[in-house]
């Protein structure tokens, strides 16, 4: 799988790399997590994505060979309210093979007009303790 998640394996899929993917794997649990989700029949989100309601950023790496590009157009097609943007280049991993591109689009999203009545409140008229408002602004002010 390290060689599969990048783009630019020469970079990207180092003997550090995998030691860091795999840290998960050492965690104490993780052997009856694991045994918990297989035999839960595993992650199944077409169940689930239709019922998401915010607005929604799909960023998918032009080159992910773990995901099939279909996949991504299944998203779009599912989520009631969502864009796509393809990051070239890219295996599954954007946010560390393309991490500029990433954040940027990620910021451009937050800045839209999607977000436009959170966006335009001050970070003074926000009341970020009662959980009434949109915390969301304070990543876009």
């Amino acid at each position: 799988a390290n060689q599969m998640s990048y783009y630019d394996t020469e970079t990207y899929a180092t003997d550090d790399a995998l030691k860091v993917g795999r840290l998960h794997c050492l965690r104490d649990g993780w052997n009856d997590a694991l045994v918990s989700f297989m035999t839960s029949g595993g992650f199944s989100p077409s169940q689930k994505v239709p019922l998401i309601e915010s607005p929604s950023l799909i960023l998918w790496g032009r080159e992910d060979t773990i995901l099939d590009l279909d996949f991504a157009q299944k998203f779009l097609d599912t989520l009631p309210d969502a864009e796509i943007s393809w990051v070239e280049e890219c295996g599954h991993v954007p946010h560390l093979e393309q991490s500029s591109f990433t954040a940027e689009e990620i910021s451009k999203f937050l800045r839209s007009e999607k977000f436009a009545p959170v966006a335009s409140e001050s970070l003074s008229e926000l009341d970020l303790g009662d959980g009434e408002k949109d915390n969301t602004a304070v990543l876009v002010a």
